[in-house]
Order: structure tokens, then C-alpha cells, then sequence
């Protein structure tokens, strides 16, 4: 594909829609992911905080499978239109800035890509994996497994640290239309972003620090996902107040993509 390819594609009706779709399902994945959180934080939950866990809780409810479907093909549109938005968007930055932003999308493009694949399987009854405990005990045992695992640990605290960056800073903005940076439901929009963004970075750096110190005494059972965060900090002295917390952050999160698909703004 080539730039000006790319360029009409991300202003494009027929890829814009899509995408929006994608944004939904991306934001309702997240309010799954805080309401199982918020459950498990309690002791409360059969289900797993994850994106695979929300999944899941979704293909348990009438019609699951059909819903899912809808979400992984806006996921897909999600993800094309990230891809393209890496080849040739982000134009209101410059220089070293527009490459950043280009490879945010980029990376983006995986996760919806990862979702969305994720979606299928788990609609047509295949949610196997082992979780992330078994995907690190078979990476360390590869050559240098310790160090890919550390790898990936310090990568999820890079996108936690640039996601609370992004909510700290006004760059959530770029996202949104102007109609949804103002007024009441500007005020709203902006409350969604920021706390969305902080929390999500508090469970990334949780998480890495899991991927990291597994890495480090090479043991897998030292690593962990968001649920073994969750687990871990229950038992603490106001642990599970902290966990709903979290929770209500990433349902912020889930909140503010839906939000961003309703005001999605041109590049």
C-alpha cells in the first residue's frame, strides 16, 4: 500500500465506520475486563480480568458467538485503519513526533489485530491458551528466554507509561473531535480519558513488573496477568478497595474508546 493509498484510507466512510465499530467493542472489552476485575477483587468471580476472560463472559450471553463476530470484524476494521493511520497519518505532528505517533499505531494495530483474532477463536468455542504462566515457562525455555521475557515485561511498562503519559498530557485530544473537548460532555469525555489512561498504566506496570521479575529468577510462576495482580494485592490491608479502584479506571478506559469512536476526529 502506498502513502496516498493509506491517506485516503483513514478518511474514508467505508473505513472510518468500522473502525468505529471496533473502537465500541474495544471500549466494551475494558468494561468487562473492570466489572470481572471489580468481582475477582472480592473473591467473587469464576472469570479471568483479561481480554480473553472478557471474551469469554461475552460468549457465555444469548447470541455470544454472533457478537463476538461483529466485534472481531470491528476490530479488523480497527486495525486497518491504525495500519494505514502508521503508514501515512498522524500529519499535524512533525518530525521525530510524527514517527512516534506513527509507531504507536502500529502497535496498536497488533493488540486490535491479537483481539480480534481472539474474538473468532473464542466464538467458535477454542479459549484455550494456558494462560500467561504457561506462555512464560515455554519462552524461558528458549535460548536467551529469560532475557525475552524481561523483554516483555519492560515493553507492557513502555505502553503503560505512554498510555498515563498520554493521560497526564492533552494528547488524548488528538483523538476527539472538537464538539468532544468542550462543555458538559467535553468535561465528561476528559474525566474518562484521564483516569482511563492512569489506571490502565497502574495495571501495565503491575503486570511487567510480573513479566520482569519472572525473567530475572527464571521461574513462570512469578509471572502473571492482570487476575494474578488482582489475587496478590486482595489479601493486602485495603487491597480489594484498591483492586475496584483499578477497576473503575479501566471501565474509564472502556468508556472514553466508545466516547472516541462517537467523536472520532480526522487526521
Amino acid at each position: 500500500m502506498t502513502t496516498s493509498e493509506a491517506r485516503e484510507a483513514t478518511e474514508s466512510p467505508a473505513l472510518r465506520w468500522p473502525a468505529r465499530v471496533g473502537m465500541v467493542g474495544y471500549g466494551v472489552v475494558y468494561l468487562l475486563i473492570a466489572w470481572l476485575a471489580a468481582q475477582l477483587a472480592f473473591g467473587d468471580s469464576a472469570g479471568q480480568a483479561s481480554g480473553s476472560g472478557a471474551l469469554q463472559e461475552v460468549a457465555q450471553q444469548p447470541f455470544g458467538g454472533v457478537l463476538l463476530v461483529l466485534v472481531a470484524a470491528g476490530l479488523a476494521g480497527f486495525c486497518v485503519w491504525e495500519a494505514c493511520r502508521a503508514i501515512a497519518g498522524h500529519r499535524s505532528d512533525d518530525g521525530a513526533k510524527r514517527w512516534v505517533a506513527r509507531a504507536g499505531s502500529a502497535g496498536r494495530a497488533v493488540v486490535y489485530a491479537t483481539l480480534g483474532v481472539l474474538a473468532v477463536l473464542t466464538a467458535f468455542g477454542d479459549s484455550s491458551g494456558g494462560g500467561s504462566q504457561g506462555t512464560t515457562a515455554k519462552l524461558l525455555k528458549l535460548p536467551l528466554g529469560p532475557a525475552i521475557v524481561v523483554a516483555i515485561g519492560l515493553g507492557v511498562a513502555a505502553v503503560g507509561l505512554v498510555g498515563g503519559y498520554r493521560g497526564i498530557s492533552d494528547r488524548w485530544r488528538k483523538d476527539v473531535e472538537v464538539d468532544g473537548q468542550h462543555g458538559t460532555v467535553g468535561g465528561l469525555v476528559e474525566a474518562l480519558a484521564r483516569t482511563g489512561y492512569l489506571s490502565r498504566a497502574v495495571a501495565f506496570l503491575a503486570v511487567a513488573g510480573f513479566f520482569v521479575w519472572a525473567g530475572v529468577t527464571n521461574d513462570a510462576k512469578r509471572s502473571g496477568g492482570l487476575d494474578q495482580a488482582i489475587v496478590r494485592l486482595r489479601d493486602e490491608p485495603y487491597g480489594p478497595w484498591l483492586i475496584l479502584v483499578v477497576a473503575i479506571g479501566l471501565g474509564c478506559f472502556g468508556g472514553f474508546q466508545a466516547s472516541r469512536a462517537w467523536f472520532l476526529r480526522r487526521d
